[in-house]
């Protein structure tokens, strides 16, 4: 029996309209799934409205429209539940995971997403790496905003006071669907690696998930938490679930090193000559190994050094403050010198002016310790003024100590100077460098 040829003329037309299909399915699927998403932005506008905030999960937007004689299934048309966030008191993020089923990465397909933030402005500061061994202030400004500069991606917290949720995203400049969320609830500060695919955070005082230093791989979204061999490494007879200050120091680009303060949380106040010392900062090695068991180091210098013996100056840390944001310029604008009344004014407006941003617990901090410096110098000189003072550095502290998304440390540290003012006795250490005649 002759074997007939093989031809591939039947073939071609097959194959392309298999592939067109498949092609157009998935384009389907992806509008339906927008529509559905549009669905619910609807109905959490009418929440919003209705009830003056928004829903803190998709079953208070569903029970809405189930009021209304509206079915919705928190599902997108590929099968997968929709992620809902709510992150400012105005602001949310509901997306789905797409196809792959699974949370955005810079190397894949972008998933369909709608959010009320990728209004904000796109233009954010840069860090800059700092090769020096000495324990930094965090620099607050990176919350608003920090760019990659190895890959334009934006990282920045998000503060929902309502629910008491800080988040960290991900996001992009240039496409308004991509977002990356980290899955902590609690999260305090953040730096970029070097890399622009690598971010470390600070998360502590969540209800829902455990404490941490965490190391996470954008490329794979991976996570891991640090401080457990922190803790075994220098801590190791403490018991597990012994309660830690951690602040994010800086990055150091050569050698790689992670820097951050740690200390065991002794009380609920603390000290911040005592915290900002050497001897609570660590260094950790950038490389590898920070996805599975890490070793920090600690500086070998005099431990009776702090961050007070250096400069305390607000724009340190940054590669440009040419592409700050509008409310990052105010932060960098402000100064630790000169007339105090000046400085006061200047600190109270920017809270004033921005009491949702992540960077205003910070400034009560400083506004406080402004406070605290100027009670000191006139009770030195006898001035009548002296108790007034420190009554507004009374009220600063407190403010401080009742917002509940305020970093753990920096609620400890406001603790602490409170505790000094209540008995008219400033705290041992100086933030500003005041004139000598007012």
């Amino acid at each position: 029996m002759q074997k007939v040829p093989f031809s591939v003329s039947w073939f071609i037309p097959i194959f392309w309209t298999t592939l067109s299909l498949s092609a157009a399915h998935g384009f389907l699927q992806w509008n339906k799934t927008r529509t559905t998403l549009a669905e619910f932005q609807h109905w959490i506008e009418r929440f919003e409205k209705d009830y003056h905030r928004l829903p803190l999960q998709l079953a208070e937007v569903r029970a809405l429209a189930e009021a209304h004689n509206q079915r919705l299934a928190p599902y997108d048309n590929y099968g997968m539940r929709l992620q809902y966030l709510p992150l400012t008191e105005t602001d949310y993020l509901i997306k789905s995971f797409g196809r792959d089923e699974q949370e955005n990465r810079p190397q894949t397909s972008v998933d369909p997403t709608i959010s009320t933030i990728s209004k904000k402005a796109e233009t954010f500061i840069q860090a800059e790496g700092l090769q020096e061994s000495i324990p930094q202030f965090y620099q607050p400004a990176f919350l608003e905003g920090t760019q990659s500069p190895e890959t334009g991606l934006i990282a920045s917290v998000v503060i929902q006071p309502q629910f008491h949720l800080r988040q960290l995203l991900i996001r992009s400049p240039k496409n308004a669907d991509f977002y990356m969320v980290a899955f902590h609830d609690m999260v305090e500060e953040f730096l970029w690696l070097p890399s622009g695919m690598e971010v470390v955070f600070t998360a502590f005082g969540s209800q829902r998930y455990e404490d941490g230093i965490f190391y996470w791989n954008l490329k794979d979204n991976s996570i891991h938490n640090m401080l457990p061999d922190i803790k075994k490494q220098f801590w190791k007879d403490l018991p597990e679930d012994w309660l830690f200050y951690g602040s994010l120091s800086h990055i150091s680009h050569d050698p790689g090193l992670i820097y951050l303060l740690l200390a065991p949380a002794g009380s609920e106040e603390l000290n911040p000559k005592e915290f900002y010392s050497f001897k609570n900062l660590l260094a950790i090695p950038i490389n590898e190994g920070l996805a599975g068991k890490v070793e920090a180091q600690r500086i070998q210098t005099d431990l009776a050094f702090t961050a007070f013996d250096y400069d305390l100056t607000q724009d340190r840390l940054l590669k440009t403050a040419e592409m700050a944001s509008p409310v990052q310029q105010e932060w960098l604008a402000l100064s630790l010198e000169g007339d105090t009344e000046e400085l006061i004014s200047s600190w109270q407006d920017f809270i004033s002016n921005h009491p949702t941003s992540p960077m205003c617990v910070y400034g009560l901090w400083w506004l406080s310790s402004v406070y605290n410096d100027a009670f000191q110098s006139l009770s030195t000189r006898g001035s009548g003024e002296a108790q007034v003072i420190r009554g507004f550095g009374i009220e600063m502290t407190e403010a401080l100590i009742g917002v509940p998304t305020a970093p753990r440390y920096l609620r400890a540290m406001g603790r602490f100077l409170k505790k000094h003012l209540m008995q008219s006795r400033p705290a041992d250490y100086n933030v500003t460098t005041l004139p000598d005649e007012r």
